[in-house]
């Protein structure tokens, strides 16, 4: 569960690249245990504020306030990954050692740990598999394995739920939330708002800017929505959560389950 006192602090944080505008004005705290998504379209900056808070990227204005000794663990977009590289599960996990960045070999005991974690993940039996042979739910979980070998305080994660199927997005989401129950801060980019909104306690629409930060029944609203994507959304409730639709004079559509065509048209900018 989250605590009071916060972990990563962003206090109107802006940032470019060169004279192109990227981040304008974001503040935002991150506290232990928690589970955030972060949405906005193509472009509106996402990717870039999770290089901020990881801190690869730094801001042009504002600050950033973060323990020395922070450890972050990096889940990247599995359309970044070259999938016929000749490696093992096994061997992707250890890559996450920070321990053996010294030396040219891994010891018994981090061998052991990505032998626990695999197992804990639910893959252990895919150890010595090929990771071009995996599901994309599988191809996620040994990414998030690798992050977990270093201990981290806080998880990122760029775009986990893209491409994959209903079935897997609750999987990786339901990880994701018993992670977050262990004290780890775990924060996502992602396009599926319906799937935040029936699984995350906290979404950020950003749009160069935060628009609105906090539980999705108060944040996913038609005009928070529609100064976000700058798209007319309507909101229907469903068992207690907000469900996103396309508005009626429009094509009616369930946001966030556009066919895999239209996903790869958009790409993966941040």
């Amino acid at each position: 569960m989250p605590t009071s006192d916060p972990l990563i602090r962003l206090d109107r944080v802006s940032f470019a690249y060169g004279s192109d505008p990227v981040i304008s004005d974001v503040s935002m705290t991150i506290s232990p245990g928690e589970l955030i998504g972060v949405v906005g379209p193509s472009g509106a900056g996402k990717t870039t504020l999770l290089k901020l808070i990881a801190g690869t990227e730094q801001p042009v204005l504002g600050t950033i306030q973060r323990p020395k000794d922070l450890g972050i663990g990096w889940v990247p977009q599995v359309e970044t990954v070259n999938w016929y590289f000749p490696v093992t599960v096994d061997e992707v996990v250890l890559m996450g050692s920070t321990a053996a960045g010294s030396r040219p070999w891994y010891t018994r005991a981090e061998r052991g740990r990505v032998h626990r974690l695999l197992h804990d993940l639910g893959i252990g039996h895919l150890e010595g598999r090929h990771i071009r042979r995996l599901s994309g739910g599988q191809q996620q979980r040994v990414f998030v394995a690798r992050a977990l070998m270093a201990d981290p305080d806080i998880l990122i994660l760029d775009e986990p739920l893209s491409g994959v199927d209903v079935k897997t997005r609750q999987d990786v989401l339901d990880l994701l939330a018993s992670l977050a129950a262990t004290g780890i801060a775990v924060i996502l980019t992602t396009h599926d708002l319906n799937g935040v909104a029936a699984h995350l306690p906290r979404v950020a629409c950003i749009n160069a800017r935060v628009v609105a930060d906090g539980h999705p029944a108060a944040v996913l609203r038609p005009d928070n929505l529609l100064e976000t994507f700058g798209a007319r959304m309507e909101i229907i409730e469903h068992e207690g959560h907000p469900i996103v639709i396309d508005s009626h004079d429009q094509p009616t559509n369930v946001i966030g389950m556009e066919p895999t065509s239209e996903r790869n048209r958009r790409g993966n900018a941040g």
